[in-house]
């Protein structure tokens, strides 16, 4: 381009003394090379116009080709001197454009799919394609590669001309290599901390044991760097040696193993202790409360990981931060330093800078399409006026997921400064509108009874004064249920109020006519009235319910002839906490429901005489987040249920749908205790013969989908039994199951299960071991 550049400034100067420095002028430009880009858009890129002087002292054909060149459409660019006549000079701009990209060709991938490895390269047809970009695609594929773990792939970028000129091909070869193993872990300089504790530190890169099927020891050099070395060092650090580092790292790779050996030499330091702890700058919060929030005791080892999160932020929000932050402090910043006043020993001096005091001006709501305002204000625990409170955002948000209406993923608070207002801010709550509406069949095949279930409406944000918009969290639902050969029949009809004239207190109804012919015969014919109250005290979690029962029921013979009939009045009375963050896919908190119900025949109200105490608790706690959502929980249930006479009336009875069954799905009958991996009704006394039951579950749940389609996975294992009579109840005697499944909610129609399981012992129906039993259910059982 030098080259050009001199020849024509070479011209214009020999024009310029032919013509006593009056310098030639630009007659013409004209554009050769283009196919893509038309010629009047470079020449108004080049910006070299008509009539302009050719001053060898500008640099007016310098700052053309720059223009053209910072459009990164050309390979090249020239401008010569076309021909001089006396009207001028005519310059011609020669362009080499940059090729399009047409298609790419991947060659030798197998580990990783096709598609994968075309989003890596990241190209669109008719994208540019510079040369630089060969470099680009060949790295994003080598850090695909990475992140999968095979850290040994090659990868070979080349192109070639397409048919369709003006473009080019794009071929990606690649020889993958092996995926290694990480088989053993050393620890050079450690000689204060076990090295078992520390391979226990690592998060990705350590050996995998035999039995830890759902983990993979695959190596990532990437982890390793990012998560490995920083959690040994936290290790250190909560240990008290606040001076450890790591030295080096080595990898020993063993090809036909396809294992690597890791070697990371350590300098450990000295293991040091508290000595005193200091605050200043706390002016609202006593020091013996600030200490508390803190944790640290004087003489124990210098914990950095717990001081920073008892400081700044820990998963229980038991931290000095959380404290200002609860009571209205949102700019509350505590900072700590370390003073080393021995060979071992540290003070910890802790600054608090308060500043001021937040007050919420507006709470406001947007996303919200149907559910009216009221009702997700009504859920809310911040109120305009009020000091900010991080907490009362949080148990915002969980009252919000556990409507059910939202997407959970949506639920952002946003918090913003009010302009010229130094101490407000406003709350935003944004949702985002899901179906809660539900078609609910439940079905499923109850092995002897055949295809049982239910068909069903239920409108679960129901407005009773304005049916067809909805919006008002009442539920209305009926329901018919329904078994082979009419073996199970029931149809319902209800309605409920969760907040009765905007005070948390439910009220509702039920009316029911159901009717079972199996191991028990009979049919049941009432209603139900419901009255429910959340409470403030222990903690306004905790809620109860009672319901007045009224049924007249027939109990047939084998033949169908009416044995008995009764009518029972009852009283029953729900005790519950609840604090799952969400009902279908609970990531946190837990659940506590002690239910106690009681037949008035003891006291001469109806025929039935019969005292039924169930509990349940339910805990979930998350183990993996991913992007920001709790994707891995661990779920654990434990409920126990028994039944029992109150009086002593020759006339009083215990109705026969008040007795247990135990086994298969839960749906095979009226009062069916679901235990996977056996077939219905099969544990304990077959049929509905017990009057008392344990079960105890525990489930690794992993959600592949929170939105819009929630979608899990899960590995279980089950305990239970049930038996005739409270005191022959045995838990050694519990019959066990193990399996995987899986939930799809699918609305309008509900949760969809599939569960495998293996029963472990026998079966009581046929004496012998249950072994595999597929399960298969539609609705939240």
């Amino acid at each position: 381009m030098n080259s050009i550049l001199r020849t024509v400034v070479v011209v214009t100067v020999g024009c310029g003394l032919a013509w006593g420095q009056t310098y030639p002028r630009i007659a013409g430009v004209t554009v050769e090379g283009n196919r893509f880009v038309d010629e009047a858009t470079i020449l108004a890129i080049a910006q070299l116009r008509v009539g302009e002087q050719l001053d060898p002292r500008s640099d007016v054909l310098q700052q053309a080709i720059r223009n053209l060149w910072q459009r990164r459409q050309f390979a090249d660019v020239r401008i010569v001197v076309d021909r001089i006549t006396s009207l001028g000079v005519f310059l011609k701009i020669i362009v080499r454009e940059v090729p399009r990209f047409n298609a790419v060709e991947i060659r030798g991938n197998k580990e990783i799919s096709l598609e994968k490895v075309k989003e890596a390269v990241g190209k669109t047809t008719g994208e540019l394609m510079p040369y630089y970009e060969v470099a680009l695609i060949r790295q994003r594929v080598l850090k695909l590669y990475e992140k999968e773990g095979l850290l040994f792939a090659d990868v070979h970028v080349d192109t070639s001309t397409a048919k369709l000129p003006g473009y080019v091909d794009v071929i990606v070869t690649i020889t993958e290599g092996d995926e290694y193993k990480v088989r053993k872990v050393v620890f050079d300089g450690a000689r204060h901390v076990p090295t078992d504790e520390l391979i226990g530190a690592l998060e990705e890169n350590k050996p995998k044991r035999w039995w830890q099927f759902w983990r993979s020891a695959t190596f990532d050099r990437k982890k390793f760097y990012e998560k490995d070395i920083p959690a040994i060092l936290r290790y250190y650090h909560s240990r008290g040696y606040i001076d450890a580092d790591t030295l080096a790292t080595e990898f020993a790779i063993d090809r036909q193993e396809k294992a690597i050996d890791i070697r990371i030499a350590l300098q450990e330091g000295t293991q040091y202790y508290i000595r005193t702890v200091t605050f200043d700058g706390n002016t609202v919060f006593p020091q013996v409360l600030l200490e508390q929030r803190l944790g640290i005791e004087p003489g124990s080892p210098a914990n950095l990981d717990q001081l920073e999160k008892n400081i700044n932020g820990n998963e229980e929000q038991t931290d000095i931060r959380s404290l200002y932050l609860d009571n209205g402090y949102l700019e509350a910043t505590i900072l700590y330093d370390l003073r080393r006043v021995a060979l071992d020993s540290v003070d910890v001096a802790v600054h608090v800078y308060e500043r001021d005091r937040f007050t919420i001006r507006r709470v406001d709501i947007a996303g919200n399409t149907k559910t009216q305002d009221r009702v997700i204000r009504r859920e809310l625990f911040t109120r305009p006026g009020d000091y900010f409170n991080r907490a009362a955002i949080i148990r915002s948000v969980k009252g919000l997921g556990v409507l059910n209406f939202f997407n959970p993923e949506k639920l952002r608070p946003d918090v913003r400064r009010v302009p010229g207002a130094p101490n407000q801010v406003d709350l935003i709550y944004q949702v985002e509108e899901r179906s809660t509406d539900v078609l609910n069949a439940s079905i499923g095949y109850a092995g002897q009874f055949g295809l049982t279930g239910s068909i069903g409406v239920a409108f679960n944000n129901f407005d009773i004064s304005n049916p067809l918009l909805g919006g008002a969290g009442q539920v209305f639902s009926f329901q018919w249920d329904f078994g082979q050969g009419n073996r199970f029949q029931t149809f319902s009809i209800s309605f409920a109020e969760p907040w009765l004239f905007g005070k948390p207190t439910s009220v509702g109804f039920n009316l029911y006519d159901t009717r079972y012919f199996w191991n028990i015969e009979g049919r049941r014919t009432g209603g139900t009235v419901n009255l429910g109250r959340r409470f403030r005290f222990p903690d306004d979690f905790f809620r109860g319910d009672w319901s007045l029962i009224y049924q007249r029921q027939v109990e047939y013979t084998q033949t169908l002839e009416p044995a008995r009939t009764f009518d029972e009045v009852s009283v029953l009375q729900t005790i519950s906490r609840t604090s799952f963050d969400n009902l279908i896919f609970p990531s946190s908190g837990s659940r506590f429901r002690w239910t106690l119900q009681a037949s008035l025949g003891a006291i001469g109200i109806g025929s039935s005489d019969f005292l039924k105490n169930e509990l349940q608790v339910e805990f979930v706690n998350p183990l993996l987040q991913i992007e920001g959502f709790d994707r891995l929980v661990m779920y654990l249930n434990t409920e126990f249920g028994s039944v029992g006479r109150i009086g002593n009336r020759p006339n009083g009875v215990i109705p026969l749908i008040q007795y247990y069954a135990m086994g298969g799905n839960g749906i095979a009958g009226i009062n069916v205790i679901p235990l996977r991996g056996y077939s219905d009704r099969s544990v304990g006394v077959p049929g509905n013969n017990n009057l008392s039951y344990f079960r105890q579950t525990a489930e690794l749940r992993f959600a592949l989908s929170l939105n819009p389609m929630p979608i899990y996975i899960l590995a279980f294992a089950e305990a239970g039994n049930a038996w005739p009579r409270l005191r022959d109840a045995d838990l050694f005697t519990l019959k066990r199951s193990a399996g995987v499944g899986m939930r799809i909610l699918l609305n309008p129609i509900g949760l969809i299960g599939f569960d495998y399981g293996y029963g472990f012992d026998t079966d009581n129906l046929t004496g012998n071991r249950s072994g595999w039993n597929f399960h298969i259910q539609f609705g939240n059982r």
